[in-house]
């Protein structure tokens, strides 16, 4: 195998993918020379021939990450054979429409046995095996004996995904390594470990939207229009705080993001969810249990785009009814003939959870879980989320307030329509639940204040 870096090779051939599927390659294809002609930057390169055991391809959009990270997985899986090895993707469109694209550009066609299309999974010549999955529940990769692997946009997979696939590495007779490429989502995990408190065998590599121009279409950045953090995380693929966040997460080691195991065995005092309703918006149905104190952990997510009521909604909400034994879902009120659809659709599945028109107060809803994420008096927090929620904790690190210089208005008043899906859910689910607590404690206290009138 001969390997250059001087012709470009970054579009793939669709047709190519249905002809592996399931199929040998033909002996004349197998037997012709292996050479690998593609036309990288110096971040490119530099991060396809990193030493490091862990690194990160960090850029703007449009700045050739996933063809890096493509690149990078075909010479790993040539280079070292009979290993195996996995390329993750938050979603399965995600992995069909973008990474999958560009691991079959940069994978010599007479370097593949077989592709397995059903099963997701590469045969290469040379024993290699290179699995491929949507990390939308990162569990499910327990168990794999890796090699190596690579996640693609890795913040929106998750920081816990990552943590999960790191303890697959572990396939005896192989160096393992495993490699991230994506833009930035707030500074999360990937930014303590890559660059804010770098952690030992850990490697950044960066680059901007203009380190690719000249693929991209011209005036494609002045277009965007971008500006402000935004334009620090989007084109310059940095780890940037957004100005105005309206919630404030503890990350420290006892911090709002806990693993409820930690909990123990004891059972919940009372489960519920919220549902925030959307369609070309995603949809997010979240499940929030309440320990003995008091306390709320968000246990489960759904977070889907163009999520079908019927088809999909209702029965994903149904599922997580089931598995996690549900007694009331609140929902937002801006779609009533949902919240009916969704009592039958319960009503049919034998499960007697309610179904309550949520409180859309937003000032108030904020101000709740806000309170819930400061440390209590006796230093935990009212809200608990697993690190398992990642569309959750990426909304967490962007949804803020219009500042002033961008609309006129004052920044405190409204927060923007953006990237709050699952926080609007939290919000009708946490305020709605703990304001009937109090106005069902100011009624007892007033019943009870009427009883002792009376009595004197």
């Amino acid at each position: 195998m001969s390997a250059t870096a001087d012709t470009p090779s970054d579009t793939s051939d669709d047709s190519r993918d249905a002809a592996l599927d399931d199929a040998e390659t033909e002996a004349s294809v197998a037997d012709a020379p292996l050479t690998l002609r593609w036309s990288l930057n110096p971040a490119q390169w530099a991060f396809t021939q990193s030493g490091a055991r862990f690194s990160f391809y960090v850029g703007g959009i449009g700045a050739g990450k996933t063809f890096a990270g493509a690149a990078r997985a075909t010479l790993r899986a040539l280079e070292d054979p009979g290993s195996l090895g996995l390329v993750g993707a938050p979603t399965y469109a995600m992995l069909r429409d973008t990474t999958q694209r560009a691991l079959f550009a940069t994978l010599p066609r007479q370097a593949i046995r077989r592709y397995y299309r059903s099963e997701r999974r590469i045969a290469l010549r040379n024993g290699s095996e290179i699995l491929l999955r949507s990390l939308d529940q990162p569990d499910y990769a327990r168990g794999l004996n890796l090699a190596w692997f690579w996640l693609d946009e890795a913040p929106l997979c998750g920081y816990y995904a990552w943590e999960v696939l790191k303890g697959r590495l572990r396939q005896p007779g192989h160096a393992t390594s495993a490699w991230a490429t994506g833009t930035p989502h707030g500074r999360d995990g990937f930014a303590r470990d890559f660059e804010l408190a770098p952690r030992r065998g850990h490697a950044l590599y960066r680059a901007s939207t203009w380190s690719n121009a000249h693929n991209l279409p011209p005036d494609f950045v002045a277009d965007l229009d971008y500006s402000g953090a935004f334009e620090q995380q989007e084109v310059y693929g940095l780890f940037v705080a957004f100005e105005g966040l309206v919630y404030t997460l503890d990350r420290s080691a006892d911090g709002v993001i806990r693993d409820p195991a930690l909990r123990g065995d004891t059972p919940w005092a009372r489960v519920i969810g919220g549902v925030d309703w959307g369609y070309t918006n995603p949809s997010a149905a979240l499940v929030f249990a309440r320990d003995g104190d008091g306390a709320f952990w968000q246990i489960a997510e759904f977070y889907q785009r163009r999520a079908s009521l019927e088809e999909t909604l209702l029965p994903a909400i149904v599922a997580l009814t089931r598995a996690h034994a549900v007694e009331e879902w609140y929902c937002g009120p801006d779609e009533p003939e949902h919240i009916e659809a969704l009592r039958l659709a319960l009503s049919r599945a034998g499960l007697r959870a309610r179904v309550t028109r949520a409180d859309n107060a937003v000032r108030a809803g904020i101000q709740t879980v806000t309170a819930l994420l400061a440390r209590r008096a006796d230093g935990r927090h009212g809200l608990n989320i697993a690190p398992q929620m990642t569309h959750t904790l990426a909304e967490y690190d962007q949804y803020r307030y219009a500042t002033a210089a961008a609309n006129g208005r004052d920044p405190a008043e409204q927060p923007l329509k953006q990237n709050d899906h699952a926080l609007d859910a939290t919000r009708y689910a946490l305020h709605t639940e703990l304001g009937r607590q109090r106005a069902a404690s100011q009624t007892e206290t007033w019943l009870a204040d009427l009883k002792r009138r009376g009595g004197e």
